[in-house]
């Protein structure tokens, strides 16, 4: 179609809208002469042409969304797992099953931006819009590395938003003393093992008896969900350990720790904070960092100075 001459409060000027090869096109812009809206639609038809000769690689959103989860499921740990899966219906109820290729750096921050409000709404702080912000990162990098999509990360350029860092809080021995008044003999040998090894539950469910060595016990670390174990020496008195057969009653996480917390009325506080508790002591003792990090089976410096920046 020619060139179409228009009315503005500035005066006449001139557009363009046509179809080639079946595709509809327009002039995103008005021009001030036909002869430079002309050269513009030529300029926009070789550019559809181009993209007709070579199409970019594209996929829809939940396709990607579902490889990528597929991937993590079987690389990653189930908390990551579990955020990842978060993150990206959170994305998918907010654009659709839209291409991959038409979601924008707005569309990142329109999410983020109404997550965050509605996490403040209920009280809480900005800890899970940034790791929304890591997993929609990855999600849009994996899409081009692994799927070869002709894509820009719209996640890219996207800052952390301020966290409010708070202090983490320490069971007292009085606390402590109050649960195991409430165990029963297994529950308490739980206790005991998790708060004198800095064990994650996980770890600590694993154990078996042919860990126990003399004056040491060995913690076996899975980093990924089909991921191999990784073993750590941790020193230990053994004398709770005598005919010790294993945590077996427990499969998954146990829960009773945290019911006696809430019966008894305490600050929350849960398996997780026996570590913290455990790497306050090692502190506090003048511990090495280097050895506290490996007591706790971090595999980066950084991870353990984070942790420890955050215990009274």
């Amino acid at each position: 179609m020619p060139a179409e001459k228009i009315k503005t409060k500035f005066g006449f000027r001139w557009r363009y809208r046509g179809q080639y090869q079946g595709i509809q096109y327009r002039s995103p812009s008005i021009y001030a002469t036909k002869q430079e809206a002309l050269l513009a639609e030529k300029r926009h038809v070789l550019e559809i042409d181009e993209e007709l000769k070579n199409p970019k690689k594209d996929m829809k959103l939940f396709d990607l969304m579902n490889d990528r989860l597929n991937y993590i499921e079987v690389k990653n740990s189930v908390l990551y797992y579990r955020d990842n899966h978060f993150a990206l219906k959170l994305l998918l109820d907010k654009v659709g099953n839209i291409h991959v290729s038409q979601i924008t750096r707005k569309d990142i921050n329109t999410l983020l931006l109404d997550y965050a409000n509605d996490l403040q709404s209920r009280g809480k702080g900005n800890r899970r819009v940034n790791v929304c912000i890591t997993c929609l990162k990855a999600l849009f990098n994996y899409g081009i590395k692994i799927h070869e999509l002709d894509i820009k990360n719209p996640v890219v350029g996207i800052k952390p938003f301020a966290e409010d860092k708070q202090i983490k809080y320490i069971p007292t021995d009085k606390d402590i003393d109050a649960v195991l008044e409430l165990c029963d003999r297994d529950e308490a040998l739980l206790v005991h093992f998790v708060m004198n090894t800095g064990a994650r539950i996980s770890e600590a469910i694993r154990f078996e008896s042919k860990d126990i060595y003399d004056g040491f016990l060995v913690l076996h670390t899975r980093k990924s969900l089909h991921g191999s174990l990784i073993p750590r020496k941790v020193p230990y008195t053994t004398e709770l350990l005598v005919d010790f057969k294993g945590f077996n009653r427990w499969k998954k996480e146990p829960r009773f720790l945290e019911k006696y917390v809430h019966k008894l009325g305490q600050k929350s506080w849960n398996w997780h904070s026996l570590r913290h508790r455990y790497a306050s002591k090692l502190s506090k003792n003048g511990t090495p960092i280097f050895e506290i990090m490996m007591l706790l089976g971090h595999s980066n410096l950084s991870t353990t100075q984070r942790y420890l920046a955050l215990l009274p």
